[in-house]
């Protein structure tokens, strides 16, 4: 997983590089390359400064993290070397309408709303603050965010329109229940 994470990202800036006509590169990493650091403190802002510790996550078997940190690593090393101006952003999920395929952000997501989920990792090992994140750049550049709920609105929508979660059916009038009873001490039945 590493290697050719590495490799491509190396591929993109020497291609770029030898265009000759590419002014920027924009490299999609992951939060996973910046948040795994036990000792961060919690008053630290996660920016570009971060990376996340290599030996934690080989410890932990998180390959995932390991993997974009490297990856990112590179290509910041690859960039240098060749004198391509790098940008790179690192999304905690992707969200939205959908590519082709589910990606692993929504199957994350698609796991709680299909009911397969139903506890987050993070509330067994919680961490004892969270993280605290920045995107006062993209700001300053004009970038302009959308609310998470939108966007998780309109992923549950694609969801839908894609068949990997039931459209739900209007809404019917509920039955007439039975009056309740009440027994002694407050507590009531329904017949």
């Amino acid at each position: 997983m590493v290697e050719p994470a590495v490799r491509g990202t190396e591929y993109v800036i020497n291609a770029a590089a030898e265009a000759g006509t590419v002014r920027r590169v924009v490299f999609t990493s992951s939060i996973g390359a910046v948040t795994m650091d036990p000792s961060r403190g919690p008053d630290v802002v996660v920016d570009e400064s971060c990376w996340s510790d290599l030996d934690y996550c080989k410890k932990t078997r998180n390959w995932y993290c390991y993997g974009k940190a490297v990856a990112e690593q590179a290509a910041w090393e690859s960039a240098r070397q060749r004198g391509v101006d790098l940008v790179v952003v690192n999304p905690v999920l992707v969200v939205g309408p959908l590519q082709a395929t589910v990606n692993a952000s929504i199957a994350h997501i698609l796991k709680y709303l299909d009911g397969s989920a139903r506890t987050c990792s993070d509330e067994v090992n919680p961490r004892k603050q969270p993280y605290k994140f920045t995107n006062q750049k993209l700001r300053d550049l004009g970038l302009e965010f959308r609310p998470v709920s939108q966007s998780l609105y309109d992923t549950v929508k694609n969801l839908q329109e894609k068949g990997h979660l039931p459209v739900l059916g209007e809404q019917t009038e509920p039955e007439k229940e039975a009056p309740a009873t009440e027994l002694q001490g407050g507590i009531t039945t329904q017949a």
